[in-house]
Formats: C-alpha cells, structure tokens, sequence
C-alpha cells in the first residue's frame, strides 16, 4: 500500500511548472503573436492555445496518477517498450535540445548587447552564444545539484525585472495604445494558436513525469491548471505590451529600450540560464535512456549533447524560433493522441508491453503526416485528433 504522504499536493506541482514557464521563451510567444494580431487577439489566442494543451496533458496526468507511471511507461502500451523509448526519447531530446541552443542565443544576444551599452567591446553574438552555451553545459554536468539555488534568485528577480519593465513602459505610454494597436501584416488564427500549443506542448507530454506524484488526481489537474495557465497567459500579455510599446519584436533590443540595461540583461542571462540547464540535463536524460546507457555515461552524453547544443545557437538558432515552434506541435502533440486513445478510447492499456506496437507508431506518423501535408491552419490542431482516431481504428480492427 502506498504511502499518502509521499506524495504532492497542487500547490506545489503549481509551483514546479510556474517555474518551468516563467522564461525568456514565454515573454517571445507574446512578442512573436503581436507581429500579427491586435493584443486582445493575442490574448484570446493564448487562452485557446493553453487550455488545449492542459486538457491534453491533465487527461494523461489523470493516467498518471492511476498507475503511478512515467512518461515513457505511460506511452509502453501504445508505442511498445523500445517504440516509446525511440519516439518519446527522440521527440523529448531533440525539442529540449533545441529549446538549449534556443536559450543559449539569448543569453548571448544580452550579453552582446550588454558590452555594447557599457561601451565595451562589441563581441560577436555567436561567440557570445558559444561562451555562454559552454557555462551553462557545465553547469549541467557538475554544477546540477546546486541549481535550485540559482532559481530561487532567477525566478523572483525575472518577475520583478518584468514588474519594473511593465512600470517604465506605462509612464510614458498608455493601455489604450496598447489596446488600439493594430500590425501591419496578419496571421492567421489557427497558425498562432498552433504557435501557443507549440510552446508548451513538451511540458504536456512529459506531464506525468512530474504529476505522477500528485496525491489525487485532482492534485494532478489543478496544479497544471493554475502553474501553467495564469503564467504563460501574463507572460505573453508582458511580451505583447512590451513589444508594441517599443516599437519592436526583439527581445533583447526590448529590455535595452527599457533603461538599466546591465541589470536588465544580467537578469535575462540568469533567467535562461537556470532553465536552459534543465533544457539540456533532459536532453542528456533522453539520449541516454534512448541508447539504453548507464547513469555513468550521463555526463559524458550530456557534454556531447551539449556540443551540438551550442553548435545551433552559434548559428542563430533564435531568428527560426516560430519554425522551431512549429516544429514541435507537429511532432509532440501527435504523441498525446496515441497515448489518449490507448488509455481512454479503446482501453486497450497494457501493464507489460510488447517491443514493438506498430498501431502506435503507424497512428503517430498519420498525426505528424496530416499536420505536414495539410495547408489549413486547422492542422495544428487536428494532429492530436488524427493520431487519436487512427489508433483507435486500428486497435478495433486488430485487437492483440
């Protein structure tokens, strides 16, 4: 029997995603949307775009917590035990990969554009990308264990830098502005919600790593419910204000435009710094779960994980960031799909697994290809759908 005890209450599982949200990437969603929607639109978007995803991801905590399992456990039955470890290690690895190289560019941008401001050298952003990039790998390999610490001054001081920035902006300029703005150019609605999902739809997948150890379901639901919506939805309300009052979508050149730009950007450099080395430790984690390697060989995959981490942002991983986005609600959200209508649909869950389940794999390439092939907007939406439906009919046509 299980002790009750050992277990999470909703406030704190609340607590662990808003950590997780509150970002630099996050306030880029709303900078991002603004280029092609009024605010309130952006706004509404949002709300849409996020409540998809916690829908998602509340239906495979439920799951979670029923069976007390992680996700590639959770997705065993589906994906069979090497399906799931190859998909979900794959999918999970890469996006955080790219979310590092994503990170690591900022931290770079800023610290370019912090030198600049302080009438020091005026370092390439790539080599900035690079320095930083390296700081934050290592910090991943030896320094994890003292990390939370880095959080307890990154997350308060972002929120404050935000509070400060969003105080500066209204003294010189008003809500009405902001409510009045219209781009010059437009994107579709369906597109931009697609973008929203697309945002946080690593977390949804990988969900029941963390909420599997809510005390009830309940617990799983309302601490995804409150640690996700009410901060992604403020953070992109900030991102949106911030980049129609400055007259730009840029978020460095944004918080450069706010005044006190060595501490604006030192809080921007530490606040990607302590997610992108949880960005890159799960990286490293899936790689190595995918290569059935040992915990000894951890760092060693993180390193070269890192590497090419590093590589992207070098490159100028952050000018693809709505690409990227893209990127990942094509491929994860089918993923959602599978495992939803194993567990739910067909109630075909199984304990033990076989290697291989050609059902799930097949029912996740028919959600990716529909999103791939489609030219409506509607498919970001209706990937999850179409893997969802084409497990299910496969699992009533060939039951095993």
């Amino acid at each position: 029997m299980e002790n009750k005890e050992t277990f999470t209450r909703w406030p704190s599982l609340a607590g662990i995603w808003f950590g997780g949200v509150v970002s630099v990437p996050a306030l880029i969603i709303g900078s991002s949307l603004i280029s092609g929607l009024s605010f309130g639109n952006a706004v509404w978007v949002g709300l849409i775009g996020f409540c998809f995803v916690i829908f998602f991801m509340s239906l495979l905590s439920v799951a979670a917590v029923e069976k007390r399992k992680a996700t590639v456990d959770l997705a065993a039955s589906s994906f069979g035990h090497t399906g799931a470890k190859i998909i979900v290690g794959l999918v999970v690895g890469l996006s955080t990969l790219g979310w590092f190289g994503i990170q690591s560019n900022i931290a770079g941008a800023s610290f370019t554009q912090i030198m600049v401001e302080m009438n020091g050298p005026d370092i390439p952003s790539w080599a900035s990308s690079v320095f930083w990039g390296i700081i934050m790998v290592i910090t991943a390999v030896f320094g994890f264990k003292y990390l939370k610490w880095l959080n307890y001054i990154a997350v308060p001081a972002i929120i404050l830098l935000l509070v400060y920035g969003l105080f500066i902006t209204f003294q010189e300029h008003s809500f009405g502005e902001v409510l009045t703005f219209r781009p010059g150019t437009k994107m579709p609605l369906l597109q931009a919600i697609g973008l929203t999902i697309g945002f946080i739809s690593v977390g949804g997948v990988i969900s029941p790593d963390y909420n599997r150890f809510a005390q009830t379901k309940r617990d799983a639901v309302l601490g995804s419910l409150f640690g996700i919506l009410p901060s992604a939805l403020c953070l992109l309300a900030i991102g949106a204000i911030l980049a129609i009052t400055q007259e730009t979508y840029d978020i460095v050149q944004i918080f450069s435009k706010l005044g006190f730009p060595f501490f604006a950007m030192t809080i921007l450099i530490l606040a990607t710094w302590t997610s992108n080395v949880m960005n890159i430790y799960s990286s490293g984690l899936a790689f190595n779960n995918l290569f059935n390697a040992n915990e000894v060989t951890r760092s060693r995959t993180t390193l070269i994980v890192g590497v090419l981490g590093i590589i992207l942002a070098a490159v100028g991983i952050l000018s693809r960031f709505m690409d990227f986005i893209t990127l990942l609600t094509i491929t994860i959200t089918p993923i959602a799909g599978v495992m939803i209508s194993d567990y739910y649909l067909t109630k075909s869950y199984k304990e033990n697994s076989k290697k291989i389940n050609w059902k799930g794999l097949v029912s996740w390439g028919a959600g990716v290809l529909v999103m791939i092939l489609m030219t409506s907007q509607i498919k970001n939406v209706l990937g999850i759908v179409a893997s969802a439906m084409v497990y299910f009919l496969l699992q009533k046509i060939n039951k095993d």
